[in-house]
């Protein structure tokens, strides 16, 4: 997993979800959340970078979740490979 710091550095030190810069940012799964035994999640294709008070109001929100897709695929031209592959059952689209 890519630490926090050079994921915020390589960003912009700003919230991905309100775009404020941040000096409280925190590591968010936004796709999907974090579990166990799923080290694939830990990717920086899933993961969004936001203040703390955003990542306990609007992070999880759908609306944030397909407009960070929209970012990310900017950044990651494979993040629908990426997505498709993962070994999970149900996986929601934000599209």
């Amino acid at each position: 997993m890519i630490p926090l710091y050079e994921l915020a550095m390589k960003r912009g030190w700003r919230c991905e979800c309100c775009g404020l810069p941040g000096y409280d940012l925190q590591r968010h799964h936004c796709f999907i959340h974090r579990m166990k035994g799923k080290p694939e999640l830990d990717d920086e294709r899933n993961i969004q970078i936001v203040c703390a008070p955003c990542h306990r109001k609007k992070a999880n929100s759908r609306e944030n979740r397909c407009k960070f897709w929209q970012v990310q695929l900017k950044r990651y031209p494979d993040l629908r490979e990426w997505y498709d592959g993962l070994p999970l059952k149900c996986l929601e689209y934000f599209e």
